[in-house]
């Protein structure tokens, strides 16, 4: 008996290996599914990112599918933005904020493939799609709207977004089977020719504030000659003399003259445009809309100078103080 069985084993293990003798070979080179791809670009000439201040800012572009095999057909194509805020915490320490992915807009048509159909959005755009969103920033004040952020005071009403925000544009291809692409690897959106699968933007500062002003100013000297307050008004001048950086013709607006003409600041003082010799003329500093200036006054001080634009208005607002300890509040008001 236990002879009969162990030839039964012996058989039934001969026949399931000729059963698998039998079965068709592995095909070394499968047929892989075929997957789209797209190519976005920004519109030739025009802005690759947000501008501070400005909520109508623009991006424009446009963005084709690809089906090198020509086996799939893309209905409908989705434009994507994804948006990340840099913060210091409480420590000090660098962080971010992922505020994440949404679909910002589908295109009116998919067009053929490698026909680039044109896309745009506006900064209000983006503040509409993400404007009810929260972030616990780990100060203890816990989750609270982004668009009220105490740790970017730059946001505003006026300014949606900072130059502290960065954005990705990608997006989604609905094929006509129903499939859906929207992630691809890394040797397509890196390696190959004439695909990308992100764009990314930012936010920057655009300073524009050269030209002639009218100034007023308000403020208080140390000397004994100018007891109280008092207040004057000038034409002043703002000269561009490189990105974001302006040379002011008179940064008290008059008020040194008011003050002072009895020591030498009088009209042939102010007259003179070179520099070293008109301590009234400085360099200011335009940074997303944040006005700084530091130099020697006419009376060998430091002379420091802090303020703001509207970007609503372009009126300029600082105050000045030297080491003496006077000190004014100036506004500049376009001509």
């Amino acid at each position: 008996m236990k002879i009969l069985k162990f030839y039964n084993y012996v058989l039934l293990i001969g026949l399931g290996l000729l059963a698998v003798g039998c079965e068709k070979p592995v095909d070394p080179y499968p047929d892989f599914e075929s997957v789209p791809h797209g190519l976005g670009k920004y519109k030739a000439g025009t802005a690759t990112s947000m501008f501070f201040g400005i909520n109508g800012s623009k991006l424009e572009g446009d963005l084709q599918w690809i089906s090198t095999d020509g086996k799939v057909t893309i209905s409908q194509v989705d434009l994507y933005v994804s948006w990340s805020e840099s913060y210091l915490d409480q420590d000090g320490l660098p962080k971010t904020a992922v505020h994440g992915k949404k679909k910002i807009t589908t295109l009116a048509s998919p067009g053929a493939a490698r026909t680039p159909q044109a896309w745009s959005f506006t900064a209000a755009d983006l503040y509409n799609l993400y404007k009810g969103i929260s972030f616990d920033y780990k100060d203890g004040a816990g989750a609270r709207n982004v668009f009220d952020n105490p740790k970017d005071a730059r946001r505003s009403a006026s300014s949606y977004f900072s130059p502290n925000d960065k954005f990705v544009i990608s997006w989604g291809f609905k094929a006509q089977d129903g499939r859906y692409f929207d992630t691809w690897s890394g040797g397509i959106c890196n390696n190959s020719v004439g695909a990308n699968c992100t764009l990314t933007f930012g936010v920057v500062c655009n300073s524009a504030l050269e030209g002639t002003y009218k100034g007023v100013t308000s403020g208080t000297s140390t000397d004994g000659c100018c007891p109280g307050t008092v207040e004057a008004e000038a034409t002043v001048t703002l000269k561009k003399v490189g990105t974001g950086k302006y040379e002011i013709s008179d940064f008290s607006s008059g008020l040194y003259k008011k003050w002072y003409e009895i020591y030498g600041i009088d009209d042939a003082y102010i007259a003179n445009t070179d520099k070293t010799k008109n301590k009234l003329i400085g360099d200011l500093t335009d940074a997303c809309n944040k006005i700084s200036g530091a130099w020697t006054e006419p009376f060998g001080e430091t002379l420091t100078i802090t303020g703001d634009v509207d970007p609503a208005t372009g009126k300029i607002t600082y105050n000045w103080v030297n080491g003496y300890g006077d000190k004014a509040s100036v506004t500049l008001t376009k001509q």
